[in-house]
């Protein structure tokens, strides 16, 4: 099953020509259960705004070309200011509803234009930044350059 969808990004609800596709080899998309408020809300709002902006923490390594380490993800933010607790349960959310085939958690597809200002500005992420600088310098420590990776967030068609 292959779907397409246009990215706006802006929260305007208007398509700004950036396409893409995704294709689920052989898979049956199935969408399962009841659905809490919180998964409801968010999908409301996934519907109103079209797709939201995403992203994941990467430690990646100055030494070794192959190494690369999810340290959060997803992390979907309404506010600079969220508290690592908010994200890892809206987190939680968010992989319910991609394990239950209500959305899509695309890290290859960051919103076009969209500047992904809360995310660069968190708190969350300065934290974690920090805490890579601080990491460092430890013997045996890879992960020494933190990566914010973006993407995108789409409702299943």
């Amino acid at each position: 099953m292959e779907h397409h969808h246009e990215h706006c990004g802006c929260g305007c609800g208007h398509d700004h020509g950036h396409e893409h596709h995704h294709e689920h080899h052989g898979e049956h998309v199935c969408r399962q259960g009841t659905l809490t408020e919180a998964q409801a809300a968010f999908l409301h709002e996934l519907e109103h705004h079209h797709y939201l902006p995403l992203a994941r923490f990467l430690m990646e390594s100055t030494v070794e070309d192959d190494f690369s380490s999810v340290s959060m993800a997803p992390v979907y933010l309404r506010d600079p200011e969220e508290t690592m607790e908010q994200v890892k349960e809206t987190g939680e959310l968010l992989l319910d509803l991609e394990r239950r085939g209500w959305i899509t958690l695309d890290y290859d597809y960051p919103l076009e234009g969209y500047p992904y200002a809360e995310y660069r500005q968190s708190a969350l992420y300065d934290y974690f930044c920090r805490t890579v600088e601080e990491a460092k310098g430890r013997p045996g420590f890879l992960g020494d350059t933190p990566v914010l990776e973006l993407g995108s967030i789409a409702l299943v068609e």
